[in-house]
């Protein structure tokens, strides 16, 4: 029995589906098709997704161990590859992203350091990634009074870089991805606005990842790298209106929706095979 060019497709479209996720253009539209990251989990951090356009994550009144995060992300696997929902951005095209944030600490009783940021990278754990960040300690911005910018390479860490804007409690944080050069570029600026005030790069940084899916992310961490970490007090960063400035994501299927797309070639392949020699 031979089968015709369609059932061929059919079974070729499922190989395809067994493999890297497959992806459809879209928009990244709110903040609930976007998944939640405790690493490692911390009962002082919590957040909450407040509308399909804001983000608050907080920090509570107790200790949190250095390097913990809370945070989102746009895929929910530990890479775009391996993820059945979400969003991430090829990395043969360029593309700029941006969200708003604000940072605010309660009156008095703020003890250690806290760290915001926004960049983009290949796995939940940050192995490949880059990111603009904004430094605090004891509820001030005074032991680092401009942003930063920071990034690893196969889970080591680069060298930090200033972005030469004061520090303030709100704004935008800015990512750009270049094609061509590798270049990842990251900012900050007003809020709501379409470019940054001021850069810092890292030239050809993603040359030396993985050239995997790159998505955005944003996050809260406890941080002593300015004096202790986050000890004591309450804080409240708020993440809103992200954008896609340039380029155009993609969006991995859920598994229903696979299901759906393989059941039914399959069903209209089947219905038109043809006997033969």
């Amino acid at each position: 029995m031979r089968w015709n060019n369609s059932l061929l497709l059919a079974f070729s479209t499922i190989a395809l589906l067994a493999g890297p996720a497959l992806p459809i253009r879209a928009d990244i539209l709110d903040f609930n098709d976007w998944t939640r990251v405790e690493d490692p989990a911390d009962p002082n951090f919590t957040s909450l997704v407040i509308s399909p356009t804001e983000v608050q994550l907080l920090a509570g009144d107790g200790p949190v161990a250095s390097g913990t995060d809370i945070g989102y992300q746009s895929v929910d696997g530990p890479t775009a590859a391996a993820s059945t929902a979400g969003y991430a951005f090829s990395p043969a095209a360029d593309f700029t992203v941006a969200i708003d944030f604000s940072l605010a600490f309660q009156t008095s009783g703020n003890v250690g350091g806290l760290a915001i940021g926004f960049g983009i990278g290949e796995d939940r754990g940050g192995t490949n990634s880059a990111g603009a960040v904004l430094l605090s300690q004891n509820g001030s911005f005074a032991l680092s009074p401009v942003f930063g910018a920071a990034a690893r390479v196969n889970d080591v860490t680069q060298t930090p870089k200033l972005i030469l804007l004061a520090a303030q409690s709100s704004g935008s944080f800015f990512a750009a991805y270049d094609a061509a050069s590798g270049d990842v570029t990251l900012g900050v600026g007003g809020a709501g606005a379409a470019s940054p005030t001021a850069t810092a790069t890292y030239a050809g940084i993603a040359n030396q990842w993985n050239g995997d899916w790159l998505f955005p992310a944003f996050f809260l961490r406890s941080d002593a790298v300015l004096a202790q970490a986050w000890t004591s007090g309450g804080a409240d960063a708020r993440f809103t209106n992200f954008r896609v400035l340039s380029g155009e994501p993609v969006a991995v299927p859920e598994p229903g929706v696979l299901t759906m797309l393989v059941l039914g070639g399959l069903s209209l392949a089947l219905a038109r095979r043809r006997p033969g020699p």
